[in-house]
């Protein structure tokens, strides 16, 4: 049986016995049933993750006693990884950030291109599904997600030491991941088109910004799964760099 991973969003070095919100205290009594004793997880960025026991519990919250430390913040290493995707509909954002979060980058960027999906993002569901999905992957670090920005905004106080790589389906001849092991890129931003892809305005504007246009293989894939397969491509190529 996997073990319950909370998020806790409050420092946890500084007490003996920690109270969870009311969501979570209804996750963990109505949905899984747990008892006075029984363990939980909890982690953040800050603290690492704390092996705690159930030591009250009610309808409204549930008061926890902290054990021991398992993990610090530095165990779980994140890449230092940024995805930038241009709007698609609501459920696959959902589900690319799922994924990306699942896997463990640091930034998700919501950007407006010329082809993008007019829709209002709801931040506090997306960023919801993040932790939710770091809880499931036993990771500590969750992604920021940013306000919605143009390509242009987007690049007004870029870090010109941050590395661009543009996923293009027109792209046959770069690979991504050849592109990642020879030039040993750690600090990287990946841009994904929405389902139209990019536009010829896109295309100029990002290729000023000296990025690689890469290609993502022979099939044109979603704009989802290709931001989890430009992801996990980095995956794979830390594996090799740390011989893991």
């Amino acid at each position: 049986m996997s073990k319950t991973r909370i998020y806790y969003n409050h420092d946890l070095e500084d007490k003996v016995e920690l109270i969870i919100n009311e969501s979570q205290s209804h996750y963990l009594v109505n949905v899984l049933k747990k008892r006075v004793g029984d363990e939980v997880f909890l982690f953040n960025e800050k603290n690492g993750e704390w092996l705690c026991a159930v030591k009250t519990k009610n309808k409204k919250n549930i008061i926890l006693s902290k054990r021991k430390k398992i993990k610090n913040k530095n165990d779980v290493r994140p890449m230092d990884l940024w995805i930038c995707f241009g709007i698609i509909k609501p459920k696959n954002i959902n589900y690319l950030i799922q994924k990306v979060s699942e896997i463990g980058i640091s930034k998700i960027l919501p950007v407006k291109t010329e082809f993008s999906e007019k829709i209002d993002l709801n931040y506090q569901r997306l960023n919801k599904i993040a932790i939710e999905a770091v809880e499931q992957s036993e990771g500590i670090l969750i992604p920021k997600i940013l306000p919605l920005k143009s390509i242009k905004d987007l690049f007004k106080d870029w870090d010109k030491d941050r590395k661009i790589i543009v996923c293009d389906e027109t792209e046959n001849k770069i690979n991504i991941l050849e592109v990642i092991l020879k030039n040993k890129i750690k600090k990287v931003a990946i841009f994904i088109g929405p389902i139209a892809g990019w536009s010829k305005k896109d295309r100029e504007f990002l290729n000023g910004q000296n990025p690689f246009f890469v290609s993502l293989g022979n099939t044109l894939l979603k704009a989802d799964t290709a931001a989890i397969f430009a992801t996990s491509c980095f995956k794979i190529a830390e594996g090799f760099r740390y011989g893991e």
